[in-house]
C-alpha cells in the first residue's frame, strides 16, 4: 500500500531474493514512541519490521509467517499496536498512532489470510488512511483539510470576512490597539529625558543645586513622572475599552460563524452525515468554533499588538542610533532559527509523551472495565503490574520532556536577549567618549526588554496560528460542501394530498457503483396499509428514506398523486409524512414539548388529545409532573414501551397523510405492544401506511405485503396470496415459525 524509501526498498530486496510483496505499510511513530518511521514488508513466507538510521535501513523482525498463529491491531487510546502471537508469547510488533490505524487494521487481515494460506483481502477505501495530495500527511477523520499545507492568508482573509458588519468596530479597536502601543513607547523616551536633562543637570553640584535652577529641575521632574504616570494608565484604560470590544467582536464573529454552520449542516443531505461520525461533526461546532475564538480574541491580538510593537520599537531605535540598534538584533536570526530546530524536537518528545499518556489510560480503562473478568481469574497483581509498566514510561517520558523545556528555555530567553550585552559595552564605549548620552543608552536598554518579547512571539505566531487556522478550514469545509438537492425553480407547492404513491422503475444505491433496489415499481392507493417485508439488507429502510427525500433515486420516480417528489417542497412533501421509528428519538425537555414537536403551536387541548389516541396520556399523568415530565436526554428516563407512545402521539398530532412504521411494536413485551397496537390502528385509519416489522405476524391486517429480495420486488400481494403461492414470503414465514417454535422448546 506505501512506497517504500530507496534504503528500505534496498534492504528488503536484498533479503527477500525477488519474493513478492504482499504488503507493505508506513507506521509514524518508531520503536520507542517518538514521532518517526518503521516499516512493514510481508511476504507469502516472511515478515519484516524495518527501521531507518543515519546508516540506512536496520530490520527490527524477521518472521517467518508460519511462526504466527495470530494478529491483532490493538486499540489504544490515540494509537495501537500490531501484535503477534508467536508460539504462544505476544510480541508488539510496531506501533502506529490512530490517523494511520485503518492500514494496520487491514494489514492484520492481510497477515492472517497469508497465515492460513488464503489469498489477502482487497483494500478498500475504508481500509486506506486519507492523506493529503500534497504532503501526503495524514488527514483527520472526515476532514480534507490539512493543517500542514492550509492557505493561512486565505483562511485570514475569510475570517475577516466576517468583521464586515463590524468594521467601525473593529477601526475602532485597532485605533485603541495603536494608541496604546504607542503610549507604552514613552517611558523609555521620558527616562531619557530625566536622565539627560534633569539628573545629568542636577549632579555637577552635589546637592546644592541654586534655588532658581532647582526650582526648574523639580518642576520638570513632576512634569516627567506625571507623564510616565499618566501615559501607564491612559495606556492600561485602552487595553481594557480594547480587551473589551475585541472580546466581543471575537465572541460575536464567531456566534455568526457557528450559526452559519451550525444552518449548512441542517442544509446537508442524509448522506453527509452518512459518511460521518457524530462527534466528529459536533467537533466543527463546538471544538473548531473554540479554537476559531481563540484566533479572532486572542491571536490576531497578540499578532497585531507584538507586530505593532517591534517595529515602532525598531523604528525609534534606528532613529536615535542605527549603529546600536543593528548590534541589538545580532543574535535575533540564530536564535530564531536555532529555536525552530529546538522546538520541532521538543514536539517530538512532547508526542512521546501524549502517546504513552494514551497507553496508560489504555491499561487502566481496559482493568477497570473488565474488573470482573480480572477478579475472577485472581490477575490483580498482573493489572498492577502492567499499569505500574505504563505509569513508568510515562514517568520516565514526562521528565524529560520537562526538564528538556526547563532547559532549554532559559538557555533560548539568554541567547536571544544577549544582544544587550553588546549594546551594554557598545553604548558603554559611547558614553565614555562623548559619543552617546547616559539618557540615550539607559532608554535603549529600555526598548530592547521592549523588543524581545514581541519579537519571540512574532516569530513563533505562525506556527500557533496554524492550528486555529486549520480549524477555520473545517469549519469552511462544511459550509462550501454540497447542501441537500436544490429546490426546484418551480416548486410544486403541496397543502393536502390523498396519499397515492407511485414507485415507478425506482433503482438506488449509497455507492453509485453498488445498488440496493433494482427497477421497483409498485402503485398504492390512498389509505392503503403496505407491509414491507424481506430480509436483512434487502432495501426496505431505502425504500422509506426515498419517500422522504432523504435520498434521490438514480433512476425511476417517486411520485405522490401523481407529482415527482423531486418536484416537491422538501417542507410540503415532509409535511404529509409521518415516522414512527423502532427506536423513538426525544428531544431534551418535556413530554408536552416532545408531543408537539412537529406542531409547535398546537394547544394543550390537542397535545392531550393525541396522547389518548396514543394510549399515553395515563401514564403520563401518573408522574408527578404530569405534561411537564422532563423526559432526560433522548428520552432515557422513560421505558421503551412509553417511549414509543409519545412518537405515536407525535405523530397524530402531527396528522399525516402518508406514515412510516418502522419496527414500531419490537422490543418491547406483550402488555406493552397491545397498548402500542391499538394506538397505531387508531393512527394508519384513512392514511396511506408503509409498515416493516421484525415479527410478519403483525402484518397480517396489511392490505397487501411488498416482498423485497436482494433490492427486487420479489412478490405483492395479500398475506394469505403469498402463502399460497409458496415463495419468499412463505419461506420467510416458515423460518420464523420454526425459530419461535424452538426459542419456546428452549424457553
Amino acid at each position: 500500500m506505501h512506497v517504500l524509501p530507496r534504503d528500505v526498498q534496498q534492504k528488503v530486496h536484498s533479503l527477500l531474493n525477488g519474493s513478492t510483496i504482499r504488503l507493505s505499510l508506513e507506521s509514524d511513530l518508531d520503536e520507542s514512541g517518538n514521532s518517526g518511521h518503521r516499516y512493514l514488508v510481508a511476504t507469502d513466507e516472511r515478515l519484516l519490521i524495518l527501521s531507518q538510521n543515519g546508516r540506512g535501513a536496520t530490520v527490527d523482525h524477521d518472521i517467518p509467517i508460519k511462526d504466527i498463529l495470530e494478529v491483532k491491531a490493538e486499540p489504544y487510546i490515540g494509537s495501537g499496536c500490531l501484535c503477534a502471537n508467536l508460539n504462544g508469547t505476544t510480541v508488539p510488533l510496531i506501533r502506529y498512532t490512530n490517523s494511520v490505524a485503518r492500514e494496520f487494521g487491514y494489514g492484520a487481515r492481510v497477515l492472517s489470510a497469508l497465515k492460513k494460506g488464503e489469498e489477502p483481502p482487497l483494500a478498500t477505501d475504508d481500509d486506506r488512511t486519507r492523506r493529503c495530495p500534497t504532503c501526503g500527511f495524514p488527514l483527520e477523520a472526515d476532514s480534507q483539510v490539512c493543517r500542514n499545507c492550509v492557505n493561512r492568508l486565505q483562511a485570514i482573509s475569510r475570517l475577516l470576512s466576517y468583521l464586515k458588519p463590524y468594521r467601525h468596530l473593529v477601526a475602532l479597536t485597532v485605533l485603541l490597539m495603536i494608541s496604546a502601543q504607542v503610549l507604552r513607547l514613552a517611558p523609555p523616551y521620558l527616562t531619557k529625558i530625566l536622565i539627560d536633562d534633569v539628573l545629568r543637570i542636577a549632579e555637577p553640584f552635589k546637592g546644592h543645586v541654586p534655588p532658581l535652577l532647582h526650582a526648574g529641575l523639580m518642576r520638570a521632574l513632576g512634569l516627567i513622572v506625571l507623564g510616565l504616570i499618566a501615559t501607564s494608565v491612559a495606556a492600561m484604560a485602552l487595553d481594557i475599552v480594547q480587551t473589551r470590544l475585541n472580546a466581543f467582536l471575537g465572541g460575536k464573529v464567531t456566534h455568526d460563524v457557528r450559526m452559519e454552520l451550525y444552518s449548512s449542516l441542517h442544509r446537508m443531505p442524509v448522506s453527509f452525515f452518512d459518511k460521518r461520525q457524530t462527534g466528529s461533526v459536533i467537533s466543527r461546532v463546538s471544538q473548531d468554533a473554540s479554537s476559531l475564538q481563540e484566533f479572532l480574541t486572542h491571536n490576531v491580538q497578540f499578532f497585531i499588538t507584538n507586530s505593532l510593537m517591534l517595529v515602532l520599537v525598531l523604528i525609534i531605535l534606528f532613529r536615535e542610533n542605527w549603529k546600536l540598534a543593528a548590534l541589538t538584533l545580532i543574535p535575533a536570526p540564530l536564535v530564531s532559527i536555532g529555536a525552530r530546530m529546538v522546538f520541532k524536537r521538543m514536539r517530538w518528545m512532547f508526542r512521546r509523551m501524549w502517546h504513552r499518556w494514551s497507553q496508560l489510560h489504555s491499561a487502566m480503562s481496559d482493568s477497570l472495565q473488565g474488573l470482573r473478568v480480572v477478579k475472577a481469574f485472581a490477575q490483580e497483581s498482573r493489572e498492577i503490574q502492567r499499569f505500574n509498566e505504563r505509569s513508568t514510561a510515562l514517568y520516565e517520558a514526562n521528565v524529560e520532556a520537562n526538564q528538556a523545556m526547563g532547559t532549554i528555555m532559559p538557555l533560548l530567553q539568554f541567547f536571544l536577549t544577549s544582544g544587550q550585552f553588546i549594546v551594554w559595552y557598545a553604548g558603554g564605549i559611547g558614553v565614555i567618549n562623548v559619543g552617546v548620552t547616559t539618557g540615550t543608552l539607559v532608554m535603549f536598554i529600555g526598548y530592547i526588554g521592549m523588543l524581545y518579547g514581541p519579537l519571540q512571539i512574532v516569530t513563533r505566531m505562525w506556527d500557533w496560528m496554524s492550528r486555529n487556522l486549520a480549524a477555520a478550514e473545517r469549519i469552511f469545509e462544511v459550509m462550501d460542501a454540497e447542501p441537500e438537492e436544490a429546490e426546484p425553480d418551480k416548486q410544486v407547492h403541496v397543502k393536502d394530498v390523498n396519499g397515492r404513491v407511485a414507485f415507478n422503475n425506482v433503482s438506488f444505491g449509497y455507492d453509485p457503483n453498488n445498488p440496493v433496489l433494482h427497477d421497483v415499481t409498485v402503485e398504492v392507493e390512498p389509505g392503503e396499509m403496505i407491509g414491507l417485508v424481506g430480509h436483512s439488507g434487502a432495501g426496505k429502510s431505502t425504500l422509506i428514506n426515498l419517500l422522504a427525500r432523504f435520498y434521490t433515486p438514480q433512476s425511476g420516480a417517486i411520485t405522490i398523486d401523481g407529482i415527482d417528489t423531486k418536484e416537491m417542497s422538501a417542507e410540503d412533501l415532509r409535511r404529509q409524512i409521518g415516522f414512527v421509528a423502532q427506536d423513538p428519538y426525544l428531544f431534551s425537555g418535556t413530554i408536552m414539548d416532545n408531543i408537539a414537536y412537529a406542531k409547535p403551536s398546537a394547544s394543550p387541548e390537542e397535545i392531550i388529545r393525541a396522547a389518548k389516541a396514543a394510549n399515553a396520556h395515563d401514564f403520563i399523568v401518573n408522574f408527578p409532573d404530569g405534561y411537564e415530565t422532563q423526559v432526560g436526554e433522548r428520552g432515557q428516563s422513560l421505558s421503551g414501551g412509553e417511549r414509543q407512545r409519545i412518537s405515536i402521539a407525535r405523530a397524530i398530532l402531527h396528522n399525516p397523510r402518508i406514515l412510516i412504521l418502522d419496527e414500531a411494536t419490537s422490543s418491547v413485551d406483550t402488555a406493552t405492544e397491545k397498548q402500542i397496537q391499538e394506538a397505531l390502528s387508531r393512527l394508519v385509519e384513512d392514511r396511506t401506511t408503509f409498515a416493516i416489522a421484525h415479527r410478519l405476524s403483525t402484518l397480517r391486517n396489511a392490505d397487501r405485503l411488498l416482498v423485497l429480495d436482494h433490492g427486487k420486488l420479489a412478490e405483492l400481494g395479500t398475506h394469505e396470496e403469498l402463502m399460497e403461492k409458496g415463495g419468499v414470503y412463505a419461506k420467510l414465514v416458515e423460518m420464523q415459525t420454526e425459530m419461535n417454535r424452538i426459542v419456546a422448546v428452549g424457553g
